[in-house]
């Protein structure tokens, strides 16, 4: 039925006079000229087939991309196989204000400085300290806290250590975890035993197990472990040191430590900082408190 009815159509169409053949012809020009215009306005809004890119996200931004090391909580670990921690919010919270989209990068502690002056990453957002021998190599943001070594014993040996320095006297053993300044620190005080260990939970485990007698690392990752283990293990909240953490670059970003500069002072002011750092780091305001006192 429908091509008899469309010879009809075309037959009316060939007799047309000269005027409505203009029409018909002015008629397609617009029809073809709007479809165009939509199309175009189309590829606009979806990127040609990409998803639009989030609130506050230029479609063209770059990504930032973030190395974490996944196994020191509370700075950055996995929660039910997501992806956690207070270097993971403050990661989101910069790729916001920077109008970027985020890419987290999980890379070995070792190959963190590596992958970063190689361009795999752009940035270091896993709890990692500020020292002369990593200034050497690459550049920091302003530090983001004022932090220490701590040392952790077990609850029923917390009664003979009045304060960090006693522990690195009477201990027999200490757990350290390799490639840190724990390490560093640990080597450099005593000539007693230092056990070396992959990681954090590892080092508790052999202090839970009795093969250490005390371990040493940055505060706010023990200081989350002990508030998970409060009836085997205690901390010895006298600081050993001062240390200060900050994001590592490159040392040409200029552009970029500038922004992470200017994103930690709004945070300071607003509040943002604090209730980051207070979510994830127990005994935040005595420890603070402590380190400001040495």
């Amino acid at each position: 039925m429908r091509t008899p009815a469309a010879s009809r159509r075309r037959g009316t169409a060939a007799r047309a006079t000269p005027r409505r053949n203009l029409m018909l012809g002015r008629n397609r020009r617009t029809a073809v000229t709007l479809a165009l215009t939509l199309l175009a306005l189309a590829g606009c809004r979806t990127g040609s087939g990409r998803p639009a890119a989030p609130s506050g996200v230029a479609p063209t931004s770059p990504p930032l991309r973030v190395g974490v090391t996944p196994s020191s909580p509370p700075f950055a670990f996995r929660q039910g196989g997501e992806l956690v921690g207070l270097e993971v919010d403050f990661a989101r919270a910069l790729a916001g204000a920077l109008g970027r989209p985020l890419q987290l990068r999980e890379v070995d502690w070792d190959d963190q400085i590596p992958a970063l002056l190689a361009g795999r990453t752009d940035a270091i957002m896993s709890g990692m300290t500020i020292t002369p021998a990593r200034q050497v190599r690459m550049a920091f943001s302003d530090p983001y806290l004022s932090s220490g070594l701590l040392a952790v014993v077990r609850r029923g040996d917390r009664d003979r250590y009045p304060d960090g320095k006693t522990v690195l006297r009477k201990v027999g053993a200490i757990g350290v975890v390799g490639g840190t300044t724990g390490e560093r620190f640990a080597r450099e005080q005593r000539a007693a035993s230092v056990s070396v260990y992959p990681t954090p939970a590892a080092a508790v485990m052999e202090l839970q197990q009795h093969r250490v007698d005390a371990v040493i690392h940055d505060a706010p990752v023990l200081l989350w472990f002990v508030s998970g283990h409060e009836a085997e293990l205690a901390p010895v909240l006298d600081p050993l040191n001062r240390e200060e953490l900050g994001w590592g670059l490159r040392p040409s970003d200029d552009e970029l430590r500038a922004a992470m500069n200017g994103a930690l002072a709004r945070w300071r002011e607003d509040g943002t900082r604090e209730r980051i750092l207070s979510r994830w780091i127990p005994y935040l305001s005595r420890l603070e408190a402590e380190v400001r006192a040495r």
